[in-house]
């Protein structure tokens, strides 16, 4: 028994306080009651409030008239301000929020709370597009394009995975097979000044580029970004690896530049595109490669779309016997959805 009275008494005396500090936040509702227990987070007008009896509740924010928290939270304003600190209770209406870099806790009206606890936001974008067409009888053609982006984005990283493919063959002989893939990261360290790091792969039997591999880092500017217009500008140091099917392989150090344009010039319903990357060696003035992509997009069924492009490779000194330069033109349906 005097086990047991001990067990009791520490009990008491350790698991009793801290649960009671897990749990010491306070809600006052407009019905009278008061409950006890740990704010996690308000969104939508829905404030999730953690209870030890009966798990995590769903309460209407407009049911809310008052509020009390031990340990610091993060409230975000209809105006987009933010404090953090801990909340305690205040005159019809209000909140004390007491923030580290004011001497005196804030009033801030319940009403006026848009968010608690914010998630990081995460946005997500995929863009695919595929064009096919084949002729039989006299000529015996088939052509195929497929290009795709997805990218994923928080309020400090962005991340970036796509690629394309091309393929042409006639009278049953190849005359085009192309393959790029690319990945890419982005930090955000202020709003629009971001550092990335970035990395290539591209294949063209018909440029006799077996493989041309580039790994990259710099700092890019996003000077808007929105549903209707995006645009940003990126410069930075790239290594690049050539190997040739038949002619020597080369490699260098190149300085990278990137832009990517994208605006609606009617809402939703016409849409120009640009992007374009160069990469200048800074060994030999000779080592220059621009890649451009250009066109429309035209939605026209949810998330469909037809899109009018214009693609433009440039190798200023490509493999013996081949062109500097190739184009492409090119009407693919698409498909293009965020969230």
């Amino acid at each position: 028994m005097k086990h047991s009275a001990i067990s009791i008494l520490l009990t008491v005396l350790f698991v009793v306080p801290i649960c009671g500090q897990a749990f010491a936040d306070e809600v006052w509702l407009k019905n009278g009651d008061r409950l006890t227990g740990k704010v996690v987070s308000l969104d939508a007008g829905t404030l999730v409030f953690k209870t030890s009896y009966a798990g995590d509740l769903s309460i209407k924010w407009e049911e809310v008239v008052n509020l009390k928290t031990d340990e610091p939270i993060k409230v975000v304003l209809g105006d987009e301000t933010t404090a953090q600190g801990p909340v305690s209770p205040g005159d019809s209406g209000k909140v004390k929020v007491k923030a580290e870099q004011v001497a005196e806790p804030v009033a801030v009206d319940l009403a006026n709370v848009k968010a608690i606890n914010p998630k990081p936001p995460l946005r997500t974008n995929l863009r695919a597009n595929v064009g096919f067409s084949m002729t039989d009888g006299n000529t015996d053609t088939q052509d195929i394009y497929a290009d795709a982006e997805f990218m994923a984005r928080t309020l400090q990283n962005r991340f970036t995975i796509g690629g394309l493919y091309k393929r042409s063959e006639d009278e049953d002989v190849k005359t085009e097979d192309k393959a790029l893939g690319y990945m890419k990261y982005d930090h955000f360290f202020t709003k629009k000044w971001y550092a990335y790091a970035n990395a290539t792969g591209e294949q063209d039997e018909f440029k006799d580029l077996d493989l041309r591999a580039t790994l990259g880092a710099g700092v890019g500017h996003q000077f808007i970004e929105s549903d209707r217009t995006n645009l940003s500008l990126e410069a930075g140091l790239s290594y690049v690896d050539e190997n040739y099917i038949i002619a020597e392989d080369n490699s260098f150090a190149a300085g990278r530049w990137g832009l990517k344009f994208d605006h609606f010039l009617l809402p939703k319903s016409l849409q120009y595109f640009l992007y374009h990357t160069g990469l200048q060696s800074i060994e030999d003035s000779e080592d220059l490669i621009l890649f451009t992509q250009t066109g429309f997009r035209i939605p026209f069924y949810k998330n469909l779309n037809i899109t009018a492009q214009f693609n433009w490779e440039y190798d200023k000194s490509p493999s013996p016997g081949k062109k500097e330069s190739d184009y492409t033109y090119l009407l693919t349906f698409g498909y293009l959805w965020s969230n």
